[in-house]
């Protein structure tokens, strides 16, 4: 779906990215990453300057940073200058455990797209 609004040259505001978990185990990392890298570039692609990307994951084996580091490798990718705008997290109806990591899983990157970047 993303592949053919790019091929018609579509332009949004906004696109928001929330795959199902990728990594679902440990040893799904490299293949989670490089998804959501792929994922993230096809949304970058129909941004307007000063659109909005909303990147999201639900994987507890991918960190915030691993996806930053995708969400990078994205707009390089794309040819496109990205500001962080807001780290989301999870909200009180699923809330983290202290004591059981995996319960914090939940990520979402708010960016812009900034062309005044470059």
């Amino acid at each position: 779906m993303l592949e053919a609004l790019a091929q018609e040259r579509a332009r949004f505001d906004i696109v928001i990215v929330d795959p199902p978990a990728f990594a679902k185990r440990k040893k799904d990392l490299p293949k989670a990453l490089a998804a959501y890298k792929r994922l993230n570039q096809l949304a970058l692609k129909l941004l307007a300057d000063n659109g909005i990307l909303v990147s999201c994951s639900c994987s507890y084996h991918v960190s915030a940073e691993e996806l930053q580091d995708a969400i990078a490798k994205a707009a390089r990718g794309a040819g496109k200058h990205l500001q962080v705008l807001e780290l989301g997290g999870q909200a009180p109806d699923h809330p983290i455990h202290p004591a059981i990591p995996e319960t914090r899983y939940l990520k979402a990157y708010f960016c812009r797209v900034n062309e005044s970047l470059k």
